[in-house]
């Protein structure tokens, strides 16, 4: 092998191996459960045993909500629309406002949740998207 050939191949290595970190090292904020410009959580989810409560953490009026429950190994999602929160308001959602495609209600007793989806839409028509699990 030639000394040419060598750096040719060094070059290549090193230059897919910091490809390769970059790309690695690049987690959207989506990825991380939160959208939006500020880098913070747009809204706090918090379950219980009788409500989901949204409180709008994004300063501004959120449009178009759509709170998703996932169960576990289940194809069904139960979800709730909400037309609007006011920037600080706190909603809670009845557990048994929240239904499948079908009009399958919600029920703890039949379903195990895995995890909560919400998305929403600010006046600007910036998108927000954040899931956190059950607990």
């Amino acid at each position: 092998m030639t000394t040419a050939s060598r750096q040719g191949v060094l070059f290549a290595s090193v230059f897919l191996t910091a490809v390769l970190a970059w790309s690695c090292s690049a987690a959207t904020s989506q990825e991380a459960g939160i959208t939006g410009t500020t880098g913070q959580a747009f809204v706090r989810v918090e379950p219980s045993s009788f409500f989901v409560t949204i409180e709008n953490l994004a300063g501004q009026p959120l449009l178009d909500i759509r709170v998703a429950i996932k169960p576990v190994g289940g194809a069904t999602e139960f979800t709730k629309l909400v037309s609007r929160i006011e920037a600080g308001e706190k909603r809670d959602i009845s557990l048994s406002d929240f239904g499948g495609r079908d009009g399958t209600p919600f029920s703890l007793r039949v379903v195990r949740p895995k995890s909560i989806t919400v998305t929403a839409e600010s006046l600007t028509g910036q998108k927000f998207e954040t899931t956190v699990p059950w607990k």
